[in-house]
């Protein structure tokens, strides 16, 4: 038997699993999360019938972690451990980590369905997090799974990373088991690319604009300042700011063909929302903004192209320049990163995806922000996102394609290395 054979005949158990992941509760709460029960589930598979050594640790208890140049603060990581289980290899084979999140985003109003409950339907599996990124994750642990009953013997150790808090611009699990001493040659982040090879991802940062008045009626000739229309007018401006973005290919390799750069207003408040009604203007609005950036900038960088960009508008289109009363992050800022241009890694993979598919491989650079920076940027490890094929993440009915998942267990043995005895089709011996 071989891996796709293997995978054909236990599709209902990857089903099953990438289900049971979904039916945990693990909405980031920003502050704080609810992960652990799936957590203690994950690591139960990983030891129980995986046979791997497991490590169910907090971040708190990471030398280092509060005092790391990456760690972001105002979190409580109070139960909600992360996990990681190596499975190890012979000796003379380099080593591969699958790191996954298991918090997801919240629950987007319009859901057909229960979002906890898995629904299949037309080829598809759908459920909060099962895109962004629990299914990354359940392929992950199948492929060893799948390997393992095959009678493949690996050369390198394979680790299985299960994190906590990425969303929001979380990454402080991620930075944990980084400082956890795991030396690892190469690392896949299963985020949701479609299957396209992604060796790079997009930087962001998310503000909170803020615009002051005055408030009250013009009776006795007040001049009153209601701050909505100089927030009208900079939203105007962020739209033209993202077409201008937009209009421009990223910088090579990754993103020499990329003509997307998203620039999203999240919110806008002003006024009252207590009052049953309001008769006067507010004294404050508010608007929150996500800015996204290719690798290479920085926030203050991106800050600055903003409030410069903002100024070149109100010039050209002969406004006046409301002023901006203040700046604020929000969440962390996303660094966006790369992997080497000739990391190996990224053709090994190339060449899976085609043969798995049956088409070439696309290779680029993500089109979103996730947590590999700290890979790339805060550790020796290489990070290579390649994820499964769905649509919806962040909205309602979130699903993934009922696909191969045999991408990932071919990766293991390329780039691992297989003991003399077996072969590289996974046929058991």
């Amino acid at each position: 038997m071989n891996v796709r054979q293997w995978v054909n005949q236990h599709h209902k158990e990857i089903l099953d699993l990438t289900s049971n992941l979904v039916r945990f509760k693990t909405v980031n709460l920003i502050d704080t999360g609810t992960e652990q029960e799936l957590q203690q589930y994950i690591a139960a598979i990983l030891r129980d019938r995986l046979g791997l050594e497991v490590d169910l640790f907090s971040p708190e208890e990471v030398t280092g972690f509060r005092d790391h140049p990456a760690y972001f603060p105002g979190k409580d990581y109070t139960n909600r451990p992360n996990v990681i289980g190596r499975w190890k290899g012979h000796g003379g084979g380099k080593s591969l980590m699958f790191s996954s999140h298991v918090d997801t985003a919240p629950v987007a109003p319009g859901w057909t369905n229960d979002p906890w409950e898995p629904v299949i339907k037309d080829g598809r599996l759908y459920g909060l997090g099962v895109f962004d990124m629990k299914g990354g994750l359940a392929a992950s642990v199948m492929a060893v799974n799948c390997l393992q009953e095959l009678g493949i013997r690996l050369q390198g150790d394979v680790f299985i990373e299960s994190v906590v808090d990425e969303e929001y611009g979380g990454a402080n699990g991620t930075l944990a088991c980084r400082l956890r001493g795991y030396e690892v040659d190469a690392a896949i982040v299963p985020e949701p690319t479609n299957l396209a090879v992604c060796p790079a991802s997009r930087g962001g940062a998310l503000w909170r604009i803020t615009f002051r008045g005055n408030s009250g009626m013009s009776f006795s000739g007040e001049k009153i300042h209601n701050p909505v229309f100089a927030a009208a007018q900079f939203i105007t401006f962020l739209e033209a700011f993202e077409e201008e973005r937009s209009s421009v290919a990223g910088p090579s390799p990754w993103y020499g063909h990329n003509k997307s750069l998203p620039v999203i207003v999240t919110r806008i408040e002003a006024g009252d929302m207590t009052a049953l009604l309001c008769d006067t203007g507010p004294t404050v609005c508010h608007v929150d903004v996500w800015i996204e950036c290719y690798p290479g900038i920085s926030e203050e960088q991106l800050r600055q192209e903003m409030l410069d960009s903002y100024a070149d508008y109100c010039r050209d289109q002969g406004i006046t320049m409301h002023s901006i009363a203040e700046v604020h992050k929000l969440i962390r800022f996303l660094p966006g990163s790369e992997a080497p241009e000739d990391f190996p890694l990224i053709s090994l993979l190339a060449r899976e995806v085609s043969r798995v598919t049956g088409q070439e491989a696309v290779v680029q650079g993500a089109p979103f922000a996730c947590d590999s920076f700290m890979f790339n940027l805060y550790s020796p490890t290489p990070a290579v996102i390649l994820g499964p094929v769905g649509g919806n993440a962040h909205a309602p009915d979130e699903f993934i394609q009922l696909r191969e998942f045999e991408i990932y267990a071919r990766t293991i043995m390329s780039w691992c290395g297989v003991v003399e005895g077996t072969t590289g089709e996974g046929s058991a011996s």
